[in-house]
């Protein structure tokens, strides 16, 4: 039958050669649709696995790119490509989170992203600025700004000339004696990334003193003080020392408690410049031992400088410290400001830590004036500073008052601690004051 059969087919595919081609032509049309590629030669799979990694590799450059609307895309060619009886492939989604990136450049190589740190522009400035306070040593922190990103301490390196400076990581350190001998300090500085190099030149400034005290004397030097308002100011110099007294008085057989001030008023006083002073207050209760400065003018109404935070009003005292021994440990910074036309008073405040009860010893306190900003310093170290100030050309020059009184003489004095009868006298002491320019 095989051998039969097989030598019959010739004329079997004779007489049956139209259905033949026909049902070849039905199988190669139903193989080719089964196969058919799409635009990129590559099944609807293969482009989807594709779409996926190209959506996740966008990931790491700086372009802000909308997840969404990539992935429906993808989808929408993708689906658009199959015939309506083939299998439904569903497309990758990958979800990307938009990161903020500060002023990176970032590659992206395939899947693998590298983060290139760039320094077309660097500059060098000082961080935290306190001017340079005269017989202290002053440290300069420096920072290094590329393409307006802060570099990180430890990310540059810094050197300095003259050589004889002191660095410490990206800090410099001058002596009083460095600031008065150098005309300047050049710093270089080196970006770790790039190599790359920037300088800041710091011309130190050169004070000089314009007003001393040491109270040397056995009496005060009326050349240079005054009384202040006060109606019993007990005022001594003795071993190098000014001392005012808070008293509890009887006069005329009635009790007075009495506060005691001096003050350079129409003697001497400054606009602007450096006023420095070393006190020792009282180790009991509630008094008030004060380095101030007041306007040669009309108190709350002629004013040192304006504040930008603080609309229309203006500053007329600067308490550079005012302390009672309930502090301990602290003591208050005060400006007050008044608004000339209706009286409006507001007063910014300002609290600085000692390591130890300040009543124990003297200490340094100091005051900084310059045009845009007022510095206060603690022992010779920046305590606080207000950089919102604008110094007119109608400003009043300032004077000096050295005070001390008790919560005893008015009401409204609580927050400087308790005071009772027994804890009287109280004496603050003054070792020199002194203002440079």
């Amino acid at each position: 039958m095989k051998t039969k059969l097989f030598f019959k087919m010739p004329q079997i595919a004779k007489k049956h050669v139209g259905v033949l081609l026909v049902c070849l032509i039905v199988f190669l049309f139903v193989l080719n649709s089964c196969s058919k590629p799409n635009e990129n030669g590559r099944s609807d799979t293969t482009q989807s696995t594709e779409s996926t990694k190209a959506t996740s590799s966008s990931e790491s450059t700086e372009q802000d790119v909308d997840a969404s609307t990539t992935d429906v895309d993808a989808s929408t060619t993708t689906n658009s490509q199959k015939p309506d009886n083939s299998t439904t492939h569903k497309a990758t989604t990958t979800t990307i989170k938009k990161t903020t990136t500060i002023k990176k450049t970032t590659t992206t190589k395939g899947s693998t992203t590298t983060t290139k740190h760039t320094a077309d522009k660097i500059e060098l400035k000082i961080v935290n600025y306190f001017p340079e306070l005269p017989g202290y040593s002053t440290e300069y922190e420096i920072g290094m700004i590329c393409d307006g990103n802060q570099r990180q301490k430890g990310e540059y390196t810094l050197k300095v000339t003259p050589k004889d400076l002191v660095v410490r990581d990206n800090v410099v350190i001058a002596t009083d004696q460095q600031k008065k001998t150098h005309s300047k300090f050049v710093v270089e500085a080196v970006d770790k990334f790039t190599g790359k190099k920037a300088q800041l030149t710091i011309t130190p400034k050169k004070w000089e003193v314009n007003f001393e005290d040491n109270f040397n004397g056995n009496s005060m030097n009326n050349d240079i003080w005054s009384l202040f308002e006060y109606e019993h100011t007990n005022v001594s110099v003795k071993n190098g020392a000014l001392t005012l007294l808070a008293e509890r008085l009887i006069i005329n057989g009635q009790v007075k408690y009495t506060s005691s001030g001096i003050r350079t008023l129409s003697k001497h006083s400054l606009k602007g410049g450096c006023f420095m002073a070393r006190m020792k207050s009282p180790d009991k209760g509630g008094c008030n031992s004060a380095f101030w400065l007041m306007p040669e003018g009309r108190y709350t109404k002629d004013f040192f400088f304006m504040d930008t935070e603080l609309d229309s009003m203006g500053c007329s005292e600067i308490d550079i410290v005012e302390y009672s021994p309930f502090y301990k440990k602290q003591f208050p910074i005060t400006q007050h400001f008044w608004n000339r036309s209706s009286g409006a008073h507001k007063a910014k405040s300002y609290w600085v830590d000692c390591a130890t009860n300040i009543y124990e010893d003297y200490h340094e306190y100091a005051c900084i004036w310059e045009p845009d900003g007022i510095y206060y310093y603690f022992d010779g170290k920046p305590a606080v500073a207000n950089r919102d100030i604008d110094t007119h050309s109608s400003a009043v020059e300032a004077y000096i008052v050295l005070s001390t009184n008790s919560a005893k003489i008015h009401d409204d004095l609580e927050w400087l601690g308790p005071c009772t009868d027994d804890m009287f006298p109280f004496a603050t002491s003054f070792d020199w004051v002194k203002t440079y320019y």
